[in-house]
């Protein structure tokens, strides 16, 4: 029971702890759920992936960040930034990106600085 237990909270804290690291992603879009939109494109895309063993379980993970460019123009003046998004699969990652690139997005940008920006169509 008590090993039970102990797994248990291990578990829940790295969950936490992986949730913790997608916080500053969901706080700007939800501080940017208000900013004016313009039309962008994405440009770029690229897959990293680390493929290692699980400390506790000891089974293969496999974690695959997409990493994707873009730009907007406002007032003739062009401006970029990037999205990222996490998955478990390097496939995935890479079917992301291949569906996006090249491809028109909506972009929401700070009105006070346009240079800040974020998506607005994604996972």
């Amino acid at each position: 029971m008590t090993d039970a237990i102990v797994t248990l909270f291990i578990l829940l804290v790295l969950t936490s702890l992986v949730s913790i690291k997608r916080w500053p992603e969901w706080l700007r879009r939800m501080r940017a759920s208000g900013w004016p939109t313009v039309p962008g494109i994405v440009e770029s895309g690229e897959v990293s992936t680390f493929r290692g063993r699980s400390s506790y379980t000891y089974r293969a993970q496999e974690r695959a960040t997409a990493n994707l460019g873009y730009s907007y123009t406002l007032d003739g003046a062009y401006y970029s930034g990037y999205h990222t998004a996490v998955f478990d699969d390097e496939q995935e990652a890479w079917s992301y990106v291949d569906s996006l690139r090249g491809k028109a997005v909506q972009v929401s940008y700070n009105p006070r600085k346009p240079d800040i920006s974020v998506l607005r169509f994604l996972h």
